[in-house]
């Protein structure tokens, strides 16, 4: 399963529920781009043969529930497993069918967006910290996951034969040739379901708190580049030196700009609500930051007035190009923020 790599070749580091991601779902997570025929042959049959195992676990918990259509509290018990069986049936065969796309995502991501411990120890400390919500989100799940293997010790202790899930079955499954092959299925599709939880919130945060980084180190680098030049105290060259930096920090804006199509896809509104907001407070600010760039001192510091123009044509280029700040929409209807899903909740 493909390992995503910086631009050195190193691994990259991962952290811990990206890599139980990696490691327990083989349904949505990518290949190596190298990998042979037989290989992806052998990856398109588990997967085929997983999706005709999701059929077989819908079929049988919606059979419960037409089973016990009468009896009000069994339906409500069986209902809200069948609606996520279904839910991450979808979205988990899916995500297989783009496994190249996700691949390109990641390889693109860890190329041009990811900020290393190494390269910026302050930025990467303030990443983990934002996503600490998260992690305890994913170590909520993962409690749910070991809580599954409380069904067999009981079974035992209790001489029973009981399934993971409410489901009906249209032959005797509690007969000892059925009834293990079958918890062994419920109990993969219970990694399946689990893993994609909370690995795509991770995956998801990961990404846009990296790309919240860089926003910051944007601002940053820009600050930082007109100090040094109006404490150099020229004033015969020092709005062309300007203007090249301003020109190259608008390119490296505009490429995060392009990254960020793909955050819209596959999300978790709830948990995803906070780390939405402060993205949408960071480059909200980008018009501000490129006001606030101490433009006005290098004009006032420079005798040339033919690149002061050309300067002051530049910044107005940067703050309308930043006017509207990025945001992630829910369906095209609603900014996914914090403000956003709790007035959802509210309603």
């Amino acid at each position: 399963r493909y390992r995503p790599r910086p631009p050195g070749g190193e691994l990259a580091p991962m952290p811990w529920p990206v890599s139980l991601y990696r490691v327990l779902n083989h349904v949505a997570w990518p290949l190596e781009a190298e990998s042979g025929r037989w290989t992806v042959f052998l990856d398109r049959l588990m997967i085929f043969l997983g999706f005709l195992v999701f059929c077989e676990h819908n079929e049988v918990d919606f059979h419960y529930l037409i089973a016990n259509r009468q009896d009000m509290d069994n339906l409500l018990t069986g209902m809200p497993t069948y609606l996520i069986l279904v839910e991450m049936q979808i979205r988990c065969f899916q995500l297989a069918w783009h496994k190249d796309r996700f691949r390109a995502l990641l390889q693109r991501f860890y190329a041009e967006i990811y900020v290393s411990e190494e390269m910026e120890p302050h930025l990467f400390a303030s990443i983990q910290r934002q996503m600490l919500a998260t992690r305890v989100n994913s170590t909520v799940y993962l409690l749910a996951l070991f809580n599954f293997f409380l069904v067999p010790v009981t079974n035992v202790i209790y001489h029973r034969r009981e399934m993971l899930y409410k489901q009906v079955y249209p032959f005797d499954n509690t007969q000892l040739h059925f009834f293990i092959p079958l918890l062994v299925l419920n109990f993969w599709v219970g990694f399946i379901i689990t893993s994609m939880l909370f690995g795509e919130l991770n995956v998801m945060g990961e990404l846009m708190m990296h790309l919240n980084a860089r926003y910051v180190q944007l601002g940053q680098d820009l600050r930082r580049s007109a100090q040094m030049l109006l404490k150099k105290r020229s004033s015969l060259n020092v709005a062309i030196a300007y203007r090249l930096v301003l020109t190259h920090i608008l390119r490296r804006n505009a490429a995060l700009r392009d990254f960020v199509w793909f955050l819209a896809k596959f999300m978790e509104l709830l948990a995803l609500g906070m780390l939405g907001s402060i993205l949408l407070k960071t480059t909200d600010e980008l018009g501000m930051m490129y006001y606030t760039a101490d433009w006005e001192q290098v004009i006032h510091q420079s005798d040339n007035v033919g690149e002061n123009v050309k300067l002051m044509k530049l910044v107005t280029l940067a703050i309308q190009l930043n006017s509207r700040p990025f945001f992630i929409t829910g369906l095209n209807y609603f900014r996914v923020s914090l403000t956003a899903v709790l007035k959802i909740i509210q309603g």
